[in-house]
Protein backbone atom coordinates (compact mmCIF):
# COMPACT_ATOMS: atom_id res chain seq x y z
CA UNK A 1 0.00 0.00 0.00
CA UNK A 2 1.66 3.58 -1.03
CA UNK A 3 2.12 6.10 1.74
CA UNK A 4 -0.51 8.59 2.45
CA UNK A 5 -0.02 12.47 1.06
CA UNK A 6 -0.63 14.81 3.52
CA UNK A 7 0.37 16.84 5.88
CA UNK A 8 3.59 15.64 8.10
CA UNK A 9 3.56 15.41 11.22
CA UNK A 10 6.01 17.59 13.58
CA UNK A 11 8.09 16.54 15.74
CA UNK A 12 8.33 17.75 19.21
CA UNK A 13 11.82 18.72 20.67
CA UNK A 14 12.17 19.53 24.33
CA UNK A 15 14.41 21.93 25.58
CA UNK A 16 18.29 21.50 26.13
CA UNK A 17 18.54 21.97 29.53
CA UNK A 18 21.19 21.71 32.67
CA UNK A 19 20.82 18.64 34.95
CA UNK A 20 22.12 19.97 38.33
CA UNK A 21 21.73 16.03 39.36
CA UNK A 22 23.43 14.63 36.81
CA UNK A 23 26.47 17.63 37.36
CA UNK A 24 26.79 16.44 40.35
CA UNK A 25 27.39 12.75 39.39
CA UNK A 26 29.46 13.69 36.99
CA UNK A 27 32.02 15.55 39.39
CA UNK A 28 31.90 12.76 41.93
CA UNK A 29 32.81 10.20 38.94
CA UNK A 30 35.76 12.76 37.88
CA UNK A 31 37.00 13.19 41.76
CA UNK A 32 36.74 9.22 42.22
CA UNK A 33 39.13 9.14 38.69
CA UNK A 34 41.26 12.11 39.13
CA UNK A 35 42.06 10.92 42.78
CA UNK A 36 42.57 7.53 41.74
CA UNK A 37 45.40 8.16 38.83
CA UNK A 38 46.71 11.32 40.01
CA UNK A 39 46.00 11.88 43.78
CA UNK A 40 44.42 15.35 43.35
CA UNK A 41 40.59 16.11 43.25
CA UNK A 42 38.80 17.88 40.03
CA UNK A 43 40.14 21.21 41.20
CA UNK A 44 43.16 20.76 42.15
CA UNK A 45 43.89 18.63 38.84
CA UNK A 46 43.00 21.61 36.58
CA UNK A 47 44.30 24.18 38.71
CA UNK A 48 47.20 22.87 39.90
CA UNK A 49 47.12 24.29 44.04
CA UNK A 50 47.64 21.85 46.20
CA UNK A 51 47.38 22.11 49.64
CA UNK A 52 50.76 21.51 51.93
CA UNK A 53 50.71 21.12 55.71
CA UNK A 54 52.23 24.46 57.61
CA UNK A 55 53.28 23.37 61.28
CA UNK A 56 51.31 24.38 64.22
CA UNK A 57 52.14 27.36 65.22
CA UNK A 58 53.49 29.34 62.19
CA UNK A 59 51.63 32.02 60.28
CA UNK A 60 52.08 31.91 56.56
CA UNK A 61 49.89 33.67 53.88
CA UNK A 62 49.07 31.50 50.77
CA UNK A 63 47.02 33.17 48.46
CA UNK A 64 45.91 32.49 44.96
CA UNK A 65 48.70 31.78 43.44
CA UNK A 66 50.02 28.43 41.80
CA UNK A 67 51.13 25.53 44.43
CA UNK A 68 52.62 22.64 43.20
CA UNK A 69 52.85 19.82 45.07
CA UNK A 70 55.65 18.59 47.12
CA UNK A 71 55.09 15.12 46.91
CA UNK A 72 55.89 12.18 43.89
CA UNK A 73 52.44 10.70 43.73
CA UNK A 74 50.60 14.28 43.51
CA UNK A 75 50.45 15.07 39.43
CA UNK A 76 48.46 18.34 38.44
CA UNK A 77 47.28 19.53 35.00
CA UNK A 78 50.02 22.72 34.69
CA UNK A 79 52.56 19.93 35.72
CA UNK A 80 51.93 17.45 32.80
CA UNK A 81 52.20 20.84 30.84
CA UNK A 82 54.94 21.84 31.93
CA UNK A 83 54.25 25.50 33.74
CA UNK A 84 56.28 24.98 36.50
CA UNK A 85 59.73 23.93 36.34
CA UNK A 86 60.95 25.58 38.62
CA UNK A 87 61.03 24.90 42.29
CA UNK A 88 58.83 27.95 44.78
CA UNK A 89 59.85 28.62 48.06
CA UNK A 90 57.42 30.22 50.08
CA UNK A 91 58.12 32.11 53.46
CA UNK A 92 56.10 32.55 56.71
CA UNK A 93 55.79 35.74 58.61
CA UNK A 94 57.83 33.35 61.42
CA UNK A 95 60.62 32.27 59.11
CA UNK A 96 59.32 29.08 58.04
CA UNK A 97 60.18 28.04 54.41
CA UNK A 98 58.50 25.37 52.45
CA UNK A 99 59.70 24.27 49.20
CA UNK A 100 57.17 23.25 46.82
CA UNK A 101 57.23 21.76 42.93
CA UNK A 102 60.32 21.29 41.04
CA UNK A 103 59.29 18.93 38.25
CA UNK A 104 58.14 19.40 35.31
CA UNK A 105 56.77 15.77 32.95
CA UNK A 106 56.70 18.31 29.53
CA UNK A 107 60.47 17.24 29.12
CA UNK A 108 59.79 13.41 30.15
CA UNK A 109 56.52 12.10 30.04
CA UNK A 110 57.62 8.93 30.95
CA UNK A 111 58.19 9.62 34.47
CA UNK A 112 54.05 10.70 34.37
CA UNK A 113 52.84 7.79 32.83
CA UNK A 114 54.82 5.96 35.68
CA UNK A 115 53.40 7.58 38.46
CA UNK A 116 49.90 7.70 36.71
CA UNK A 117 50.51 3.72 36.43
CA UNK A 118 51.51 3.27 39.93
CA UNK A 119 48.83 4.96 41.53
CA UNK A 120 46.37 3.44 39.39
CA UNK A 121 47.64 0.28 40.47
CA UNK A 122 47.58 1.15 44.30
CA UNK A 123 44.10 2.32 43.60
CA UNK A 124 42.04 0.22 40.99
CA UNK A 125 39.94 -1.45 43.59
CA UNK A 126 38.70 1.15 45.50
CA UNK A 127 38.49 3.12 42.42
CA UNK A 128 35.90 0.17 41.10
CA UNK A 129 33.63 -0.15 44.14
CA UNK A 130 33.42 3.66 44.48
CA UNK A 131 32.69 3.81 40.53
CA UNK A 132 29.66 1.09 41.12
CA UNK A 133 28.80 2.51 44.43
CA UNK A 134 28.32 6.20 43.23
CA UNK A 135 26.32 4.86 40.10
CA UNK A 136 23.97 2.56 42.13
CA UNK A 137 23.24 5.27 44.79
CA UNK A 138 22.85 7.95 41.87
CA UNK A 139 20.14 5.68 40.11
CA UNK A 140 18.35 4.50 43.70
CA UNK A 141 18.37 8.71 44.66
CA UNK A 142 17.12 9.77 40.66
CA UNK A 143 14.29 7.20 41.26
CA UNK A 144 13.43 7.88 45.07
CA UNK A 145 12.93 11.68 44.47
CA UNK A 146 10.90 11.78 41.31
CA UNK A 147 8.43 13.71 42.87
CA UNK A 148 10.27 16.31 44.82
CA UNK A 149 12.40 16.80 41.63
CA UNK A 150 9.00 17.32 39.03
CA UNK A 151 7.96 19.72 41.95
CA UNK A 152 11.09 21.44 42.37
CA UNK A 153 10.97 21.80 38.25
CA UNK A 154 7.74 23.26 38.12
CA UNK A 155 8.90 25.66 40.62
CA UNK A 156 11.82 26.69 38.19
CA UNK A 157 9.42 26.78 35.36
CA UNK A 158 7.26 29.31 37.50
CA UNK A 159 9.96 31.72 38.04
CA UNK A 160 11.07 31.50 34.16
CA UNK A 161 14.46 29.14 34.48
CA UNK A 162 13.70 26.66 32.37
CA UNK A 163 17.42 25.75 31.28
CA UNK A 164 17.63 24.00 34.58
CA UNK A 165 16.23 21.36 36.15
CA UNK A 166 16.80 18.98 39.10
Amino acid sequence: MAKKRGRKKTQRRSRRSFNLLNAAELYVQTSILTNGMFNANPVQFITGRTPYLVPRGTVGVIGNAYQPSNTDSVITLPELFGVDSSKTTLVGSTGYTATLGGRSFAADPSAALATITANTKANIMPMLVQTVGTKVFFNILKKATTKQRSMINMGFKAVGVKEVKV
